[in-house]
């Protein structure tokens, strides 16, 4: 893939910031994933536990940097494996970043996105992907599925 959003941005691969997130935390489930314009740069976003503890990852996109690491004992109540179960994102099979940004691009009158995110509602795994104008003043988000690519939902964000 030589023209992947993430060439692009100048960023690692989606794959590779996720990969680095397991070599760290091999026995994992993860329950967030975010890509997102933060300060002078990009940053990947990470949380997910191992059933006892909370870990909270960010990486520098750019360099695959870790910026921040942190873990926390879980709660109870999230220690529960069905819960837990219901929480865990769906990353087998998902479609390429470059094909949702593409999806989300076409499915509103903006071009410029600012935030793509990894999130689970009941058993679908999505992507919310936040595209703002030039100015900044609108700011859509659409919701597409993850493994299909089919849209689950658009909006203008207030």
């Amino acid at each position: 893939m030589t023209n992947t959003l993430e060439l692009k941005l100048g960023i690692i691969s989606t794959t590779d910031a996720l990969n680095k997130y397991f070599e760290i935390y091999p026995n994992d489930i993860l329950t967030k994933f975010q890509l997102a314009h933060k300060g002078p740069f990009y940053k990947y976003s990470f949380v997910g536990n191992d059933g006892t503890n909370r870990h909270s990852l960010k990486l520098n996109a750019q360099t695959g940097d870790i910026i921040r690491d942190k873990t926390k004992a879980l709660k109870p109540k999230y220690q529960d494996p069905v819960r837990r179960e219901a929480k865990t994102l769906n990353l087998e099979n998902m479609l390429p970043l470059t094909e949702i940004n593409e999806i989300a691009l076409k499915t509103v009158p903006v071009t410029k996105p600012v935030q793509w995110e990894l999130d689970r509602k009941k058993a679908r795994t999505l992507w919310k992907v936040e595209i703002t104008d030039e100015s900044g003043a609108n700011m859509h988000e659409v919701k597409i599925d993850a493994q299909d690519g089919s849209i689950l939902q658009f909006k203008l964000k207030k």
